[in-house]
């Protein structure tokens, strides 16, 4: 990670976590309770996340396709000419 933002969420996740939990528990005693349910759906997908070591940020900074498959992915352009077949 050669950003040190992206490093610093990765190593405190779950600080991000809590806060995230507690901002939802402010926002409920506030009576708002769409933008505390929000909060705490973050809370849940982050945890579900971390319970199974998947890295938070590799689903937002990795490239999920490698580029050999890129490169033969029909949305690269490169789609072969169809065969006829011989009547």
């Amino acid at each position: 990670m050669k950003f040190p933002v992206f490093r610093h969420i990765g190593e405190h996740t779950w600080l991000w976590i809590a806060g995230f939990a507690v901002l939802g528990a402010v926002m409920a005693m506030l009576r708002l309770s769409t933008p505390a349910a929000v909060s705490f759906m973050v809370v849940g997908l982050l945890i579900m996340m971390k319970s199974q070591g998947t890295s938070i940020l590799s689903v937002v900074t990795a490239d999920p396709v490698p580029e050999e498959e890129a490169a033969e992915s029909p949305a690269s352009g490169t789609i072969a000419a169809p065969t006829q077949k011989a009547a």
